[in-house]
């Protein structure tokens, strides 16, 4: 039975179509070359590096680099999300029909994560917070994040049902035998790689409802 129900947070609980990550974007990129040095034609080469070796441009960083990540964070997520969001009132309905217990588990900060929480209209709704902080920046996909998280809750992994944009997310949590939902909504960023790790395919987050 499920009992938690994990939702990543960017492009997930809001479509990717809103445009708030591409500004988020970049920030990321804007940090590197005003705080680093990086040059200008080089920030995307180095970006997708360190998303495919580490899973996020802040643990490559922290990693190779060794910047402060709060300060990191702050630059980047020093967004106006009511540019982008609006209260999402059949979010909000779907949300209070579902008994489950309901976190965020997301690579970006509690703060922000509660920000657009509010912008949606749904931050009432959720009883936990697993964000990059709480995973010592060991971003998803690391699998160190996902036992944290089942240690914290605390639950049992075939009690949980995680719902993440980016399908690779899904593998450590489907080896450890959550149910998957990967949401493939129009603008993914990344494609259908990993794919195989999800039980569910949904077009958007409504639709968690009819799978459940």
């Amino acid at each position: 039975m499920i009992k938690h129900i994990l939702f990543d947070l960017d492009d997930t609980l809001y479509p990717a179509s809103a445009g708030l990550m591409q500004e988020i974007s970049q920030r990321m990129s804007e940090y590197m070359v005003t705080r680093l040095g990086v040059p200008a034609d080089d920030v995307d080469r180095q970006r997708k590096d360190y998303w495919a070796r580490y899973g996020t441009t802040l643990r490559g960083l922290y990693i190779e680099r060794q910047i402060d990540a709060q300060a990191y964070l702050d630059f980047v997520h020093a967004v106006r999300v009511e540019k982008y969001l609006q209260p999402d009132s059949p979010l909000d309905a779907m949300l209070a029909r579902l008994p489950q217990h309901k976190s965020v588990f997301t690579n970006s900060p509690a703060e922000y994560a509660r920000r657009v929480l509010r912008a949606l209209g749904v931050e009432k709704h959720f009883a936990a917070f697993f964000d990059i902080n709480f995973l010592a920046y060991a971003s998803k996909p690391n699998p160190s994040a996902y036992d944290r998280v089942l240690a914290a809750l605390p639950a049992r992994a075939d009690e949980c049902l995680m719902i993440d944009d980016t399908a690779r997310n899904l593998a450590p949590a489907k080896k450890l035998g959550m149910t998957t939902v990967w949401l493939d909504g129009a603008g993914n960023r990344y494609g259908a790689e990993g794919r195989e790790y999800a039980d569910f395919v949904i077009a958007t987050i409504y639709d968690v409802a009819r799978i459940l």
